[in-house]
């Protein structure tokens, strides 16, 4: 949500730059799962829940677009697969994200019950449709959530590894690339940039906006359930769970699910 970029496009989106939105597409695609002797502490279920690429990473491909598109997503149809059912836990310590030499090293089999993938087409509350995949073994991919917005007057993409560039694409002119500058932003979303244009900002600055958002409200002195927050919230959490819920019901049931987030939970 709070790269600069991302907070650009959804007040153009916001101000019908865009159009009506018809379409959302995209994925959240890693790569630190694609060998068999990959393992990490999120692959047990008893420990990191019983969804992981759609939890750990789908969450927040959901969530980015709900925020860009101010849509929400209330129906699901799911479908999961685990690509290597069997993983090779070493006997001993490696770090997660280690390049430490698999020579030499022991090993048990571990069954593997949640997925590394899963693609998922959604249903947001006005209709409209979309559709995305999440996966934790596609090579050469570090941490890539990338999504794409087809309005009615033009598109636009955006791709976490490249964060300062945003594709505007065009029927009757040349397609565009929009680099991060304050000069050419909203001016909703001047404050999520810090820098002039051509100082690339990232991952950092993200978290760095969020820090900045989160504690400028306290601040303030705003009340979570009278003003809006310009963060992620403990509701945005719920329905996140609430999403993750649907989509295991889906691929269990093979059906459209619809995404039960309940408000009182969070009184």
């Amino acid at each position: 949500r709070q790269h600069a970029s991302v907070q650009n496009l959804r007040a153009k989106i916001a101000n019908g730059d865009l159009g009506k939105v018809n379409l959302v597409h995209g994925s959240y695609l890693q790569d630190w799962l694609l060998y068999e002797t990959d393992f990490n502490w999120r692959l047990a279920p008893e420990v990191g829940g019983k969804s992981r690429a759609v939890a750990d990473i789908g969450s927040h491909w959901c969530d980015t677009v709900q925020f860009v598109t101010g849509k929400k997503i209330v129906e699901v149809f799911a479908d999961l697969a685990t690509v290597i059912p069997v993983r090779k836990k070493a006997i001993g310590s490696v770090a997660t994200f280690s390049t430490q030499s698999t020579e030499d090293v022991e090993y048990e089999d571990v069954s593997i019950n949640t997925e590394d993938y899963a693609s998922v087409l959604v249903r947001f509350q006005d209709g409209s449709r979309g559709v995305f995949t999440v996966s934790q073994v596609s090579a050469g991919r570090k941490n890539r959530l990338s999504f794409e917005i087809d309005g009615s007057k033009s598109s636009a993409y955006w791709n976490q590894e490249e964060p300062e560039k945003l594709w505007m694409g065009h029927r009757d002119k040349p397609n565009e690339i929009l680099l991060a500058d304050p000069a050419l932003f909203a001016p909703e979303a001047r404050s999520a940039i810090h820098h002039p244009g051509g100082h690339n900002e990232g991952w950092p600055d993200a978290l760095k906006n969020m820090m900045l958002n989160y504690y400028t409200f306290i601040r303030d002195g705003k009340d979570p359930l009278k003003d809006q927050a310009n963060f992620a919230t403990f509701e945005d959490g719920h329905i996140s769970m609430a999403i993750t819920d649907a989509i295991l019901e889906s691929h269990e049931q093979q059906k459209w699910v619809k995404v039960q987030a309940n408000k009182e939970v969070l009184v």
